[in-house]
């Protein structure tokens, strides 16, 4: 099920919040807590029931290690051997759903041999709850999670806000809040708020990231015919669509989570603001920063072993980093750049951080645009053809392409077709609209206040309101036309 669809937001959502509130206010909480899981297994299983038979299977592998490594207080090499076991099945598991095939058409490539591809499909969500398991059971063997109840963790790795795509949760910050009594009463404070983010959430998705999709989509499709501008345009749109996209998603996580009163972390805080690659990394998915930091690059020995250990402990991270988000070489190829780059900056440091603000931060966002043309497509190729449209491209070439995918069927562009006298200059108007567009994307991305800035202000006036309301009906009008969210596919 996703957010921004009709069913969610209008049967979906309103009858959860409805059932839990309710079967809270008769003081039936562990009923209310099983019918929050039970909403959870529905909107994760509502397209492929059989879905929730594999998140049931590693919800109960994990909770009795769990089990096993708490209740075994001595026999260090057992609780070592159970603490390998938790890791290597649940990367098992994510191996086999996710990477079998990669892996079998390297080998096949390699060696020349002819292993049958499994074509298995990609569970949603996996590599997200797989990590927030990963860290429960590391955790578990550390003494740093006491024993749950079975019902509380079920709860806590199936919480539909953040399910699919994130944030990847501690144990922590999630398990204490159901069973706190405050959580169970309805906060208006908390649905104001929890509303405010759902709906910035969903305008980021709804009228942005999509919008940019589509100029992304008609660029890639003729990657021969872009000059440099449109080649241009095209990486800027991608490198906006999944700003909106994810970081819209992990709004609407957070505003879910409000509206239930659970405070899931913040995954976003204006990345594109970073002034350095390290800076960046502190503000784009968060909380997969914090997991990669404290379960790999700690345990290899972070920057406690001298100056080129610390380099190779980064850059196995980055690369683990590009592998997690997908299987192929693009994915291993962004997550290496972005590797090399944190590398040379903690090498020239001391000088880089002297240098102009603008011009550091001008350096880490082009090359944020640049890596994210890796990340963006299925093969190395794609994103050499697409650069090289950027230096031979000409002047001329795509955006007429680019702006009919923006424009046609949009409430702007019937308005336009209506005005006498711009038919003859239709095509002049669309160019200018998506230069406008995009232009517009990037300022919101790198000078408006982020949506926790302006929900933290609490700006309760009428035009406040007023502007909520006007973003609502345009991303109801615009629900019809469904589209899935980007960290669907990892």
């Amino acid at each position: 099920m996703l957010f921004n669809s009709y069913i969610f937001l209008m049967v979906f959502l309103p009858l959860t919040c409805l059932v839990y509130y309710g079967l809270n206010r008769l003081e039936k909480y562990r009923m209310a807590a099983f019918a929050l899981l039970a909403a959870s297994f529905v909107f994760y299983g509502y397209q492929d029931p059989k879905l929730c038979l594999l998140l049931a299977a590693s919800i109960l592998l994990n909770y009795a290690l769990h089990c096993a490594l708490t209740g075994m207080t001595e026999g260090r090499l057992c609780r070592k051997l159970l603490l390998v076991c938790g890791v290597a099945s649940n990367l098992g598991i994510l191996f086999y759903f996710k990477y079998l095939d990669f892996f079998l058409e390297n080998v096949n490539a390699l060696t020349g041999s002819r292993f049958a591809l499994r074509n298995i499909a990609l569970p949603l969500g996996i590599s997200f709850y797989t990590f927030q398991q990963l860290s429960f059971v590391v955790d578990s063997y550390r003494g740093e999670a006491r024993r749950y109840r079975f019902l509380d963790y079920a709860l806590f790795v199936s919480f539909f806000p953040q399910l699919v795509a994130g944030p990847i949760v501690l144990h922590s910050e999630i398990i204490p809040q159901f069973a706190d009594p405050q959580k169970r009463k309805v906060n208006y404070s908390n649905l104001l708020a929890g509303t405010e983010y759902l709906i910035i959430g969903l305008a980021k998705k709804v009228l942005l990231a999509d919008s940019f999709g589509r100029i992304c989509d008609a660029g890639y499709s003729r990657i021969p015919t872009l000059g440099s501008f449109s080649a241009i345009a095209v990486i800027l749109a991608y490198t906006l669509e999944i700003y909106f996209d994810f970081s819209g998603y992990c709004d609407m996580a957070v505003g879910i989570g409000r509206l239930l009163n659970i405070e899931i972390p913040v995954n976003f805080r204006s990345p594109y603001k970073a002034v350095n690659i390290a800076d960046f990394w502190k503000r784009w998915h968060i909380t997969l920063t914090r997991f990669l930091t404290t379960y790999l690059y700690i345990p290899l020995g972070g920057s406690r072993k001298g100056t080129w250990k610390t380099c190779r402990n980064v850059l196995i991270v980055f690369a683990l980093s590009g592998l997690w988000h997908g299987a192929d070489w693009s994915f291993v190829a962004w997550g290496m750049m972005h590797g090399v780059m944190m590398v040379l900056y903690r090498l020239t440091r001391s000088w880089v951080d002297r240098l102009p603000k603008w011009f550091t931060w001008l350096l880490t966002f082009g090359f944020v645009n640049a890596a994210w043309v890796f990340f963006g497509t299925e093969s190395v190729r794609l994103p050499l053809q697409l650069f090289g449209r950027v230096f031979a491209g000409g002047i001329s070439g795509g955006l007429p392409q680019l702006s009919q995918a923006l424009c046609d069927g949009s409430f702007l562009y019937f308005l336009l077709s209506l005005m006498p006298g711009l038919k003859g200059s239709m095509e002049v108007w669309m160019q200018m609209i998506t230069v406008i567009w995009l232009l517009g994307g990037f300022l919101l991305c790198v000078a408006a206040p982020s949506s926790h800035e302006i929900v933290a202000a609490k700006c309760r006036k009428g035009s406040c309101f007023l502007a909520l309301s006007a973003l609502l009906f345009a991303v109801v009008i615009h629900l019809s036309e469904i589209s899935k969210f980007i960290y669907f596919n990892f």
